[in-house]
């Protein structure tokens, strides 16, 4: 068994929280909003000293058009947030599937789950012999395929940001703050999209220093395949170590194995 340090799935579950609670808020204030418009419309349509009726009129009306706003307002946002929730609960499933996954390889492996940085969260990075591999898990459903400039395709359509530099960039920041810890270890990084409920069709070298792959292919892309030179024990230790420096900045980081 890896030696596993972080929990999978902890950014996007938090995230998920957090649009939970903003749906929560959304409610008590379109609530909060309307009430306050019944409550307005009802002391002027029975009043101490009745108004003309032409001002309750447009006082009615107005109150009616205020509340039907609110609602459609209050109908949108949940929507959007709702989607974004389903959205974070799916993205944490598939991380939580990988990290199960890379909690089995062999013992010589380390492996750290949710690592928060200053640059943006990386899902797993993984340290052992055969090298240093950051994964980002995509729980996508449908067909992957590259656009032919180095991003990806969703079922053939272009996604919603450029996640392919995205991911790159956000790697190589890291790669320069761990090898200052580090400096002695001059490390390739393997950059993996880990996909665990899509079919890939995105070929090798098709989306630049990123490698797509579905997550019944990361056992043997990481443990089987040749990527040059090889670590020694001490050398996985050594960046392990450097990785985990960085962990411990983010105040939330928990090494308690996710099991």
């Amino acid at each position: 068994m890896a030696k596993v340090l972080g929990e999978s799935g902890r950014y996007a579950s938090q995230q998920a929280a957090k649009k939970s609670r903003e749906i929560r808020l959304v409610i008590i204030v379109a609530i909060g909003v309307l009430g306050v418009i019944e409550g307005f419309c009802l002391s002027n349509i029975f009043p101490v000293k009745r108004l003309p009726w032409w001002i309750q009129t447009i006082i009615g009306v107005g109150g009616l058009v205020g509340a039907l706003v609110t609602y459609k307002f209050g109908s949108k946002r949940w929507d959007e947030l709702d989607k974004d929730r389903e959205n974070m609960r799916r993205g944490a499933t598939g991380e939580i599937l990988v990290g199960q996954m890379l909690a089995d390889f062999p013992e010589d492996f380390r492996v750290i789950n949710g690592l928060s940085t200053p640059f943006g969260d990386l899902d797993h990075v993984v340290v052992g012999p055969t090298g240093v591999f950051v994964l980002d898990s995509k729980n996508w459903r449908g067909v992957v395929a590259n656009d032919g400039k180095g991003e990806l395709l969703l079922n053939n359509k272009a996604t919603d940001k450029p996640y392919i530099r995205q991911f790159v960039g956000r790697m190589m920041k890291v790669r320069e703050k761990v090898a200052v810890l580090v400096p002695q270890i001059d490390a390739f990084y393997n950059a993996v999209f880990v996909f665990t409920s899509a079919r890939v069709e995105a070929k090798w070298g098709t989306t630049g220093n990123v490698h797509c792959i579905t997550a019944d292919q990361l056992h043997s892309y990481i443990l089987e395949k040749d990527f040059g030179k090889k670590f020694q024990p001490e050398e996985v230790d050594a960046v392990a170590q450097a990785f985990l420096g960085l962990a411990y900045m983010d105040k939330e980081f928990s090494p308690s194995p996710a099991r």
